[in-house]
């Protein structure tokens, strides 16, 4: 075998050993990512606020949110009412809370255009710290015409 095709083997074998750690980096460190990604099943998060609402913590939140809401997102909702048309259904939010009570996920149930319109400035909102992270509550937003 001449020089340059050890040269060559050697090359090839670190390149694929090089590939294998940055494979198995991608997979450690994406994996975790990815799995936070992943959105909330709906069942998952009502299941998770009735747990929250059995707690004296949770409860307690429960009261708090429901004043802050209206506080925060009132004005958000009339000019979102403006751009539903004649969709008026009432429909559940619920909001998955960080540690420091910012809003990283929101679901709808049902889904409607005034809960797509207000989600969106849902999710650069926050809220009071909630008890733990992870955190779910919901809003019933009933509506009349």
């Amino acid at each position: 075998m001449t020089f340059m095709q050890r040269l060559r083997m050697q090359l090839i074998s670190v390149s694929a050993k090089f590939l294998c750690v940055v494979a198995l980096l991608f997979f450690i460190v994406g994996a975790p990512a990815t799995c936070q990604d992943k959105p909330t099943s709906l069942p998952d998060a009502r299941s998770a606020v009735e747990a929250n609402l059995r707690t004296s913590e949770g409860k307690a939140y429960d009261e708090q949110l429901a004043k802050e809401f209206p506080q925060k997102y009132l004005d958000t909702m009339r000019e979102c009412k403006k751009s539903a048309g004649a969709d008026f259904s009432s429909f559940w939010i619920l909001l998955r809370l960080d540690k420091d009570g910012a809003v990283k996920e929101v679901l709808l149930s049902p889904s409607t255009k005034l809960g797509s319109c207000v989600r969106d400035a849902l999710l650069k909102g926050k809220f009071t710290a909630p008890p733990k992270a992870a955190y779910w509550v919901s809003v019933y937003i009933r509506l009349s015409h």
